[in-house]
């Protein structure tokens, strides 16, 4: 911020009033942890670091930043891996917001859970294995500390998602702190007075006012989210086809016709993604196995041997597949080769149901051309790891750490039409390889195939200025893929993609979310420089 040092301390002493000093800082390392991301964007130290503990220490910061005209920056564990908490130049106040990690209410009968924005994806699955058992949620491709209110304020995608879309349709309400200091309530319970935070319907759609804006319109301070019954049997599988952009473009949408499935989700990466999970000969096991079913077309004759090594290695077969690698003359690719898995959970109320819709799905791999492997997870002993990475949520993703020195990570998510999830995944492959990038791509059917998630992530060495670039340019190309051949959108897009976003949409849509911007926040204090759609 542009101002003299006696109203810097000014500034300061304000806000140990509030919070008390413990609670606020200017100190220059912890400013600087603030003021950078694991990703390719530029860093840039808040002024001052704020961490409320209540609403009303929320809403005299916002007063206070309206006042004096200082810039917010909404901030809970800054794992959004788009940059959207890191200051403009215009610096301002981090407002951490990790204090208030709350349950409000816990509501049973109406299935649902009221929380704080500090309340994280590690919280909820302890709660769920201590004390809800009977209930489950979403859980996003993403870290414990997540937060689980911004994951639905952002459209994050979820576990659960074939089902029910993205994390924002599990919103029943919300409490925010506007621009102005007012407090507001959207949702039923405004009518109620909180007495029941149970839905949306039929009052006038107000959440979309801070759903997607990436905190440019006031902070949410609680939010009810819906909590889905958890069925007594949930197992597991692992499918692996032969032809992955078929798989993709055919098969994976008459699976989620069926209606079996309570979770698809699909990862297409590098057997060494599993490194520092499972121990390096496994890691090339996979890669051999993977060679041999894709390349060397050998999907059908594993499929045929499967059952006999069971029974032999009494359910271990991996072991003895080890030993005949060299006798099957398996092959291996290079190891930024790509392989796509599946990872499907069934979920039923008793056994019978359970075997029914296990047997329709057997009977449409069955059928499936070109073939492809169903395998229960244990089946893969020390693999199941790697093979479970992407059903077993959160994750705290440490092979994509350490894949590339310095340590740099970032993505550019989409929601696609489910028409053109195959088109992306090849151009996406492409672009990865032409720019000398491994592929990790995540992607997720939502809301029983009406549209899919789409997700490129990229490791980088963050150290280097040259490879920082690459990784900003080869993003950058990904996100035109998305809006240009999938017909796609990014979401939680940085501002460069929010740039390429507006470039390419309705003008009189982008001054829309302009006008809402402006007549919520009329000092631009809120997030300056995010969801700038103008």
């Amino acid at each position: 911020m542009d101002i003299t040092k006696a109203e810097r301390a000014a500034i300061k002493q304000e806000l140990v009033k509030i919070v008390g000093d413990r609670w606020v800082s200017d100190d220059v390392e912890v400013l600087s942890n603030y003021g950078r991301d694991m990703t390719e964007n530029e860093p840039n130290r808040p002024d001052f670091v704020v961490l409320p503990d209540t609403v009303d220490h929320i809403q005299r910061i916002v007063k206070l930043a309206n006042e004096k005209k200082i810039p917010l920056i909404p901030y809970v564990a800054g794992a959004n891996v788009g940059g959207l908490t890191i200051p403009t130049d215009l610096g301002g106040v981090t407002v951490d917001m990790k204090r208030m990690n709350r349950v409000i209410e816990l509501n049973k009968k109406d299935k649902y859970i009221v929380i704080e924005p500090g309340f994280t994806f590690g919280h909820l699955r302890r709660l769920f294995d201590t004390e809800i058992p009977e209930f489950r949620y979403s859980f996003p491709f993403a870290p414990p500390f997540t937060s689980v209110l911004t994951n639905a304020l952002l459209h994050g995608l979820g576990s659960l998602s074939v089902l029910y879309g993205s994390a924002d349709q599990f919103i029943n309400g919300l409490e925010a702190v506007l621009p102005t200091g007012e407090i507001v309530n959207v949702g039923n319970q405004a009518v109620n007075k909180q007495a029941v935070w149970y839905g949306r319907a039929p009052m006038p759609e107000l959440c979309g006012l801070f759903i997607g804006f990436q905190g440019t319109t006031g902070i949410v301070t609680k939010i009810s989210i819906q909590l889905m019954d958890r069925p007594p049997i949930l197992r597991h599988f692992a499918l692996i086809p032969e032809d992955p952009y078929d798989f993709l473009e055919n098969f994976v949408h008459d699976l989620v016709k069926l209606g079996v499935c309570d979770e698809i989700g699909i990862g297409y990466f590098p057997a060494k993604v599993g490194r520092n999970i499972v121990p390096d000969d496994m890691i090339d096991l996979m890669g051999r196995m993977m060679h041999y079913l894709r390349f060397q077309k050998k999907t059908s004759f594993v499929k045929r041997m499967w059952p006999l090594l069971k029974l032999i290695t009494g359910g271990k077969p991996f072991p003895l597949v080890k030993k005949m690698a060299p006798l099957l003359k398996m092959g291996k690719s290079d190891d930024d080769q790509a392989w796509l898995i599946a990872g499907i959970t069934i979920g039923a109320h008793d056994e019978k149901i359970f075997k029914a819709k296990l047997n329709a799905m057997r009977k449409l791999c069955g059928k499936a051309k070109p073939p492809l492997l169903l395998l229960p997870t244990q089946d893969f002993g020390d693999l199941q790891k790697v093979f479970m990475s992407i059903l077993d949520l959160p994750t705290q993703l440490p092979a994509l750490y350490d894949l590339k020195a310095g340590g740099g990570l970032s993505w550019v998510g989409s929601y696609v039409p489910s028409s053109r999830v195959h088109v992306g995944m090849r151009k996406g492959e492409e672009i990865h390889k032409k720019n000398k990038f491994f592929p990790v791509i995540v992607m997720r059917p939502h809301k029983q195939d009406h549209y899919w998630v789409l997700r490129f992530i990229l490791a980088f060495d963050r150290r280097s200025k040259d490879e920082t670039a690459l990784a900003r340019k080869t993003l950058q190309e990904l996100a035109a893929v998305i809006l240009d051949d999938c017909q796609g959108v990014p979401y939680k897009p940085a501002g460069w993609a929010v740039e390429m976003i507006r470039e390419r949409a309705d003008p009189v849509s982008m001054d829309l979310i302009k006008r809402v911007k402006d007549f919520m926040d009329p000092n631009h204090i809120m997030n300056p420089g995010r969801a700038e759609y103008k």
